[in-house]
């Protein structure tokens, strides 16, 4: 229960901080520099190495690349039926393409399963991470007709701090390290800061405004990515008779509100920044609805 009052608490103590500026205006930036450099990182040294891997942990992997994939699809299509321009068509393809797979993905994953869903999740977050780099910010000069360096990518890639965490972990893994028990005490207390102080920022970003002139692209989004695509991965699933946790997990990050960071990317580049405030916005609220939902459906 106190998990579940977490996923409700920490959202509306950051909106309402937002809303009657208790906050520093520097707030988000520093606390999201502490999720991604420090619980993020923790979370991974601290689950990777205890993780026994066999062919269903690449399953998480996989959700994605998929969702990316046929995301950049579906919306070129819209793009041609519905006439949108092309800041549009990146904006959609962009937030609904990239899930929030740590900010809003952990917390839900702990609070709905347990910690045991966090090392399954690392790696679908992990695979997101490669995706928003490789592809979503190609994609957003693409749409804002500039051009990405191939080695700039390769580069921001390789600074990412949980990247780096990943490689440590994974050669640990490799050799059959493990973390003494003060060190992954550390580690689990650094871990530990990430749901509350996530969700707490999720909160403080959220922008409710200007929601009925983007109604009809927040719907077509919402039906896409939080019902449509994970609908068709579970039926995937059943039909390859694939089940457990990996897969349990990796739906369910595939199910998660759209991804801020590609929002940054968006706003960035100039791709309808309203509409893309305004769908990450109500995406990340919805999602606390229909990430429980797709839970009850498909269990462990």
């Amino acid at each position: 229960m106190s998990a579940f009052l977490l996923l409700l608490i920490c959202p509306l103590l950051g909106w309402v901080c937002a809303r009657l500026k208790w906050m520093p205006d520097n707030a988000v930036p520093v606390i999201n520099a502490w999720l991604l450099r420090i619980a993020l990182p923790a979370v991974v040294l601290e689950q990777i190495p205890k993780l026994h891997f066999d062919g269903r942990m690449l399953l998480p992997a996989l959700g994605p690349v998929v969702l990316m994939l046929s995301t950049m699809a579906v919306m070129a299509v819209l793009a041609r039926r519905l006439n949108w321009d092309r800041g549009t068509q990146g904006a959609m393809t962009l937030c609904w393409g990239l899930g929030n797979t740590s900010f809003v993905g952990f917390p839900l994953l702990i609070a709905l399963i347990g910690p045991q869903a966090l090392g399954p999740a690392v790696i679908a977050d992990q695979a997101g991470f490669y995706c928003t780099t490789l592809i979503g910010l190609p994609l957003a000069a693409y749409f804002a007709g500039q051009q990405s360096k191939p080695l700039d990518l390769l580069v921001s890639v390789l600074r990412f701090v949980p990247v780096q965490a990943l490689f440590i972990a994974l050669a640990m893994k490799l050799v059959g390290l493990q973390w003494n028990e003060a060190l992954e005490g550390v580690l689990k207390r650094l871990s530990d800061t990430l749901s509350p102080l996530a969700l707490f920022s999720v909160g403080l970003q959220l922008q409710l405004g200007a929601i009925r002139r983007y109604l009809p692209l927040i719907g077509i989004g919402v039906l896409w990515k939080l019902l449509l695509m994970p609908g068709l991965m579970w039926l995937g699933a059943i039909a390859m008779g694939v089940h457990g946790l990996p897969i349990t997990v990796g739906i369910l990050q595939v199910a998660m509100a759209p991804m801020i960071t590609a929002g940054i990317f968006a706003k960035q580049y100039g791709l309808n920044p309203d509409a893309t405030t305004a769908m990450i916005s109500i995406g990340i609220a919805v999602s606390f609805l229909t990430v429980p939902m797709w839970y009850l459906l498909i269990g462990v």
